[in-house]
């Protein structure tokens, strides 16, 4: 039983992290998503940022927000972060 009390202690600490990932993250997307002479190297970054987190469907809508907003302007950079995502949480 220690080893089962050991994983869901663990689980829940994965769980806390991502949910503050989420916190720390929004306002930055925000801020990001709003800009539209944001550069595909500050687009590339927080994407990179997020998709670590992206196993919480929180960040993931981050995650797609960015996708969605920088699509048209940077298309094979976010192409890119898309295949990168689903290699990495599609498997």
């Amino acid at each position: 039983m220690g080893i089962d009390i050991e994983i869901k202690e663990i689980a829940n600490q994965i769980r806390i992290l991502h949910e503050e990932a989420y916190r720390e993250y929004l306002g930055p997307v925000e801020i990001l998503c709003a800009n539209p002479d944001a550069s595909e190297n500050e687009v590339g970054l927080m994407l990179d940022y997020l998709l670590e987190f992206c196993g919480n469907d929180k960040v993931l809508d981050l995650y797609k927000r960015v996708c969605r907003a920088f699509y048209k302007k940077y298309p094979e950079c976010i192409a890119r972060y898309i295949m990168w995502y689903q290699e990495e949480y599609e498997n």
